[in-house]
């Protein structure tokens, strides 16, 4: 009763700022312009047939076909939309829950209440992940919607890329809570986790330049098993779009646009950027991104996510407010 008590109060809370109602507008624009395209076996239609290119690259009959239209959704949409601005917007959205929580008055009020420290804290967070819950379960099953019925492009695997969502949040979260406590700012709370996101990051940017490049990998081998380890150690945030595709059983993002478009082969003076071997190699690594274990990505994510959940949660109980 409790818990259902705080997540409710939360959740009314979200419904009061602006930022809640940013990320529902986006969602149903994602959606509505969804809507007005239309996968063809010879064509792809705009705005409701207004522009239809000649192409048979999203035939929605075949298999490959309907493996680029997912991987145009989980690469293209959830993860700029969701994954990129939606996981900005909601760490601003739930940063000053802890924050505002700690303020005098506030915290004494929830003190004299017979709850727990660690169960209060233990709530909160649980609040803020409804926030989320709720909001990727609104994109993921609009879009899935849109693909069916519109699109003719069932994938139920699809539907996995909501705990996705909700854990790939989640590993920011945590660093957004333990700064929160900390440090009774909001703005802190924002800067660092945003912070921390960037550095989740880094480790796989550098292994993907490190596997394009064989010669620097081998010249610089000491370096390369140290960034391995820290990759290890850090949230796998990187995984979280491949895990979707592979579920969702979709393709590279590099050939999920015709080769026309992606023009490989073509090199720097042709406006290429990559030659056909370099081209090759990000497909062969994606491909391997694509096999990726979820088990140990989530469990090595999440084991790194509790140790700094548990550090908030001991420093909000041992904390004199």
């Amino acid at each position: 009763m409790q818990l259902w008590a705080i997540v409710v109060d939360s959740f009314r809370e979200s419904l009061d700022r602006k930022i809640f109602w940013v990320i529902v507008a986006i969602t149903l624009f994602v959606a509505a312009a969804m809507l007005s395209v239309s996968f063809e076996p010879d064509r792809v239609s705009f705005l409701f047939g207004l522009w239809e290119p000649q192409t048979n690259h999203f035939n929605p009959v075949s298999a490959l076909g309907r493996s680029r239209i997912v991987g145009l959704v989980v690469y293209m949409l959830m993860s700029v939309f969701l994954g990129w601005i939606g996981v900005i917007l909601m760490i601003i959205a739930t940063a000053s829950v802890f924050p505002s929580m700690t303020e005098r008055g506030a915290i004494d009020v929830l003190m004299a209440k017979p709850i727990s420290r660690s169960r209060l804290f233990l709530y909160k967070y649980l609040a803020g992940m409804v926030f989320v819950l709720f909001q990727a379960t609104l994109f993921v099953g609009l879009t899935f919607l849109v693909m069916g019925i519109r699109w003719r492009v069932w994938v139920p695997g699809y539907l996995l890329s909501i705990p996705l969502l909700v854990l790939l949040f989640s590993y920011v979260y945590c660093v957004s809570v333990l700064v929160g406590v900390r440090t009774r700012s909001t703005v802190a709370a924002i800067l660092l986790s945003l912070g921390a996101w960037v550095l989740f990051a880094t480790p796989p940017n550098l292994l993907e330049a490190f596997e394009t490049m064989t010669n620097l990998r081998q010249e610089q081998s000491r370096v390369y098993r140290t960034v391995q380890t820290i990759g290890w150690i850090l949230p796998k945030t990187a995984d979280i779009p491949y895990l979707a595709a592979q579920w969702a059983q979709a393709g590279t993002s590099i050939d999920v646009f015709p080769p026309n478009l992606t023009n490989p082969g073509g090199g720097p003076a042709d406006g290429g950027g990559m030659d056909q071997e370099q081209w090759e190699s990000v497909r062969q690594m994606e491909r391997r991104l694509l096999t990726t274990n979820p088990i140990l990505s989530i469990g090595s994510s999440l084991l790194f996510q509790t140790v700094v959940v548990l550090g908030a949660m001991w420093t909000f109980a041992r904390k004199d407010y």
